[in-house]
């Protein structure tokens, strides 16, 4: 047995050997190690653009690699101004298939960055970023503009106008305003700003001054819908993410293309409204006759004004007016029958208009009030309005002030007539609400009008509503040249059920029948809560399919200082008559809760001056609570694929 363990022994040590021999250097024998298993990785294919327009729909593609599970792509949209970005769809797709990125209807700004990130779901370590850069349209505005709103602060009335330069990318490089409310008039410097305007027309306007007491800290917030590249429509709105304190301001109004800074001369209408040195409600109205240069004479000069229901009406009128400044901003220090004093800074929009804003108001308690509106030049017609056939014709008009109670915007009417050559106001007809005073009335009625005869076209007009009795008395400025006539609500009338109501307008010359309705249009509107005395103001797009008597589209709202941008809109009408006033509904979660069939659902009248131009006014507010009054105009889209 021994001898036998020795030889295996012996055996063993001589297989090793030879091992050893052909080449063996280890004494430990192992199985190769299986090659690492490929990572996992992710790219863009093809690369994603560097820019996209506003209307491009984008198609971004991600590819997954060494992905055994095929687990596919998430994908994740990122941008500064949150809940703006636009939309990503879908949100996780198979590898190679493409996620599809659509730009938002209203950018923050007129390049707005976004960032796209891809990850593989496999593995979230493994991703790829692609930065792009949607373009917008500020094109489409380019020049100087003049601007102007009116509604409430937490003051009471309140009004902003100015100048500003816009440079068609997206920046305000300069400009001038003046504030307005009751406790002071203020003007300030317009140091810069930006502006944006979405793919439906539908934008935003900041305007950054160094007078921390207004707007935002200095900072002013404004929705705008474009109309075409010189006029656009215009209400505050304090951005939803802003952590500065609230302005307190809503107003509306409208922006407009700057095309002439001339010295003006011959005879000016003008209308303003808002309130006296002592907060109570104030209108006045008339004809300033700049017959040498810088001086108003008080010849072919007239004045009317409406101070809390008391009427002090063809008031003389004289004093004179600064240079145009470079941005075409002039002062009108003016006297008055019922003022010795009274200052407007004027706004050139062109050789015709002028927007008027009070600057008398300097916070002492002295000044005059604090109102604000608009002059139209009558050029070569100064003086010559001797015949009733300058005011004969057919109109539509809009008043908007306060009722007797002198509560801001608790007055507002439109309405239509005939005027012919013998002093008759015929075909007659006006709805007509004042909201803190409980008034509503849809009614038709007759007139009579009499026209200045030294030639200022000054026309006095009183009203009688078929049902409602004696109406109020309408005072008219005409302008000539084409241009509509000027309105002042100065109701002198003592047996009107509205005696004391102050308000101003304008009457527009009504087109021939037939009336159509069909198209874009960009509305505008102002709305008083009788609840809590408030005001709202909204602008936004619309659609109207002129087939179905249907309109959609979106509406950016200041609801009592609460910002609501982007909320649908919708709405029905009747068949259009032939005079132009048809009947229909708006819808919007802006409108009260108090429609029992259809919620947020208001009842409106609608009145075409023309095609492409009109105003609507509720009718129902005695059950809703409210009053809205607006306007709206064919706007000009954006682009041939825009909205």
């Amino acid at each position: 047995m021994a001898t036998r363990r020795w030889i295996l022994l012996l055996l063993s040590v001589a297989m090793i050997s030879g091992l050893a021999g052909c080449g063996g250097s280890s004494t430990n024998v192992q199985n190769q190690p299986a090659p690492p298993a490929s990572s996992v990785s992710i790219a863009f294919q093809p690369a994603p653009p560097a820019t996209v327009s506003q209307i491009a729909i984008a198609p971004i593609t991600a590819v997954v690699s060494n992905d055994s599970t095929n687990a596919g792509v998430d994908w994740v949209l990122l941008c500064q101004s949150t809940g703006n970005c636009g939309t990503l769809s879908p949100l996780h797709t198979a590898s190679g298939k493409a996620a599809t990125y659509t730009p938002s209807l209203t950018p923050s700004g007129n390049i707005q960055p976004v960032t796209i990130e891809a990850f593989a779901t496999a593995d979230h370590t493994k991703n790829v970023v692609a930065s792009i850069n949607v373009t917008g349209f500020a094109g489409m505005l380019k020049g100087t503009y003049v601007f102007e709103t009116r509604g409430l602060d937490a003051n009471g009335s309140y009004q902003l106008a100015g100048v500003i330069v816009l440079d068609g990318n997206g920046n305000i490089t300069s400009g001038e305003q003046t504030h307005n409310d009751p406790l002071l008039s203020v003007s300030d410097t317009i140091i810069k700003g930006s502006y944006t305007i979405g793919q439906d027309g539908r934008g935003a306007l900041t305007l950054v001054t160094n007078d921390p007491n207004i707007g935002q800290q200095g900072t002013e917030y404004l929705a705008l819908v474009l109309l075409s590249s010189s006029h656009a429509y215009l209400a505050t709105l304090d951005p939803t993410n802003s952590t500065l304190l609230p302005s307190n301001e809503t107003s509306s109004g409208s922006l407009d293309l700057q095309s002439s800074t001339t010295v003006p001369t011959g005879g000016y209408a003008f209308v303003v409204n808002g309130v006296d040195i002592s907060n109570k409600s104030m209108a006045m109205g008339g004809v300033l006759n700049i017959d040498s240069p810088n001086n108003i004479s008080g010849a072919g000069s007239v004045a009317d004004q409406d101070d809390a229901g008391i009427v002090t009406p063809g008031a003389a009128l004289s004093g004179t007016l600064t240079k145009p400044d470079a941005l075409g901003s002039l002062k009108f220090n003016l006297t008055t029958g019922f003022a010795a004093a009274l200052q407007f800074t004027g706004y050139i929009v062109d050789a015709t208009h002028i927007k008027l804003i009070e600057s008398d108001n300097a916070g002492s308690g002295a000044g005059f009030g604090t109102t604000a509106g608009v002059a139209i030049g009558q050029g070569a017609a100064t003086g010559t309005f001797t015949n009733n056939k300058s005011f004969a014709g057919a109109y539509v008009f809009d008043i908007l002030g306060q009722d007797p109670n002198g509560v801001p915007t608790s007055l507002a009417s439109v309405g239509q007539f005939s005027a012919d050559a013998s002093g008759n106001l015929n075909s007659g007809y006006d709805d007509e609400e004042m909201i803190a005073f409980g008034l509503e009335i849809s009614d038709s009625f007759t007139g009579s009008y009499t026209l200045d005869p030294s030639g200022t076209g000054r026309v006095d007009s009183i009203i009688t509503f078929a049902t409602n009795g004696p109406g109020p008395e309408l005072i008219f400025y005409l302008t000539g040249n084409g241009n509509p006539p000027l309105l002042l609500d100065a109701d002198d009338n003592s047996s009107s059920s509205g005696v004391g109501s102050t308000g101003i307008g304008v009457g527009q010359p009504q087109a021939a029948p037939p009336f159509s309705f069909n198209g874009r249009y960009g509305l505008m509107f102002a709305q008083e809560l009788n609840s809590n005395e408030s005001e709202n103001d909204a602008t936004g797009q619309i659609v109207v399919n002129g087939t179905l008597d249907t309109l959609t589209g979106a509406i950016d709202t200041d609801e009592n200082f609460v910002p609501g941008p982007n909320t649908p809109v919708s709405g029905t009408f009747v068949a259009i008559p032939s005079n132009g006033r048809f009947t229909g509904t708006l819808n919007n979660s802006f409108f009260p809760n108090t429609n029992p069939t259809v919620p947020n659902t208001i009842a409106v009248a609608f009145y075409l001056v023309n095609p492409g131009y009109g105003f609507f006014i509720e009718t129902d507010s005695s059950t809703s609570g409210e009053l809205t009054l607006g306007s709206f105009a064919t706007r000009t889209p954006v682009c041939s694929a825009c909205p």
